[in-house]
């Protein structure tokens, strides 16, 4: 479960939204996170999502992430995740975000601080009980945070996409940038909340970690319509799999 639902946050959000909407209003989904070992699938935590107008940048877009393990899950690995972007609509650049990860024993916070006149970004890092400091590292060009890169992403045209083609992105991680991409998969048809939908699916390159190998190991539907919403996502861990399925969604 380690650091699942940080990179869960990444893909579920991922065309969420409806294209060309620069303005949105406060919309939330929610997604049911389930563990795999053996042939049961159990359900072991949630994800959430909000999506509001900026509250310290005129203009902005805010999204805020939260993980968490279930009350009855936490005995086994105690999961209390929270991701905050503050990103220009038009661009999709961030200003600034944040990373709050409280994952068993490991609490570790990320301030990110986007300073494009020097072509920096300056990293707060504070290992709780063991350390602070401040990182400089260098922005390579339209560096996203993990959740701006979501809201970017929602411009692609699946339609003028052909399989197996490969996406670049550039995503601010950790302690620095890492040269990523997204490969298009093509469509599916899926079973979500009792329905069958039409989805595109696609898989995103994942960064080596304690639980994924890295590389292409997890798949993303997402619905066949314009608002382009995340309805499952399924990936191979060391052991075991995990999955997230879309639950509720409110706002428009």
């Amino acid at each position: 479960m380690k650091k699942y639902v940080v990179i869960l946050a990444v893909v579920l959000l991922l065309f969420s939204w409806q294209a060309g909407a620069k303005n949105p209003p406060v919309e939330e989904l929610e997604y049911a996170g389930y563990y795999n070992w053996g042939f049961i699938w159990m359900k072991a935590g949630v994800v959430k999502f909000t999506v509001s107008a900026s509250d310290k940048y005129p203009g902005a877009v805010k999204i805020k992430a939260t993980g968490s393990s279930l009350p009855s899950w936490d005995w086994v690995f105690k999961l209390r995740d929270t991701l905050v972007s503050h990103y220009n609509p038009e661009t999709f650049l961030p200003y600034e975000a944040a990373r709050m990860s409280h994952e068993g024993n490991y609490h570790k916070t990320f301030y990110y601080d986007w300073n494009y006149k020097k072509g920096v970004i300056y990293a707060d890092i504070h290992r709780i009980g063991k350390y602070k400091r401040r990182d400089t590292i260098p922005l390579l060009p339209e560096t996203y945070d993990m959740l701006s890169v979501a809201w970017k992403a929602r411009e692609l045209d699946y339609e003028k996409l052909t399989p197996k083609q490969l996406i670049p992105i550039n995503v601010a991680l950790d302690e620095k940038v890492y040269q990523l991409h997204i490969r298009y998969l093509g469509t599916d048809r899926i079973k979500i909340g009792g329905e069958k939908r039409d989805a595109y699916v696609f898989s995103p390159l994942l960064v080596e970690g304690d639980v994924f190998k890295g590389g292409e190991g997890m798949k993303v539907w997402v619905s066949m319509d314009e608002k382009r919403i995340p309805l499952m996502v399924e990936a191979k861990i060391l052991v075991g799999s995990v999955k997230g399925i879309l639950e509720t969604r409110s706002g428009e």
